[in-house]
């Protein structure tokens, strides 16, 4: 057994002595996407379309759920992850930008836990980007018309609450903890 485990040295010298073929030669030829940002934009629309369908395919039972959601609450936002783990920057800047206005009560939904629920808030709102906030039962704006209204400061007018800023020395900002 010891024997068979034991290579000469002028084995060793044979083997690194012999011509080898080029690396690219062994593994094949590497392809890289000619623009990164356009093959994911790709690989997101072919998602977007999966759901769109998977929806269409369930669509009575998905649309009397979450219709009846977006109609039982003030605000509710269709988002890639939780409030609390957003999956996307899109979904972390609206939640951002929702808490500096202290937009409450708000439920949110998580359209990756499924397809058919992006594909229902797509055919919903003709918009294939996220996240989409309802308020008061309809559509109220995607990651860029929430944008644009925090900026102009009509998110806050519209949907933010003062009650709950702090006052005195920090007056006007939110509070850390309640204890």
């Amino acid at each position: 057994m010891a024997s068979a485990l034991r290579v000469s040295t002028r084995q060793l010298l044979r083997r690194a002595a012999a011509p080898r073929a080029p690396f690219a030669a062994v593994s094949g030829v590497r392809h890289f996407a000619a623009s990164p940002l356009e093959a994911t934009s790709k690989l997101y629309e072919d998602i977007v379309a999966k759901s769109v369908k998977e929806f269409k395919a369930n669509e009575a039972a998905v649309s009397s759920n979450l219709d009846a959601e977006i109609a039982s609450n003030k605000i509710v936002l269709f988002m890639e992850g939780s409030v609390d783990a957003p999956k996307s920057e899109t979904s972390y800047n609206v939640v951002k930008m929702l808490t500096q206005v202290q937009a409450v009560p708000m439920v949110s939904v998580d359209v990756l836990s499924h397809p058919a629920i992006l594909g229902y808030t797509v055919s919903k709102t003709s918009r294939s980007r996220g996240p989409h906030l309802y308020v008061n039962g309809s559509f109220y704006a995607d990651h860029d018309g929430i944008l644009s209204k925090f900026n102009t400061g009509d998110l806050a007018k519209e949907l933010g609450t003062a009650s709950t800023m702090s006052s005195g020395v920090f007056g006007g900002e939110l509070p850390i903890a309640t204890y």
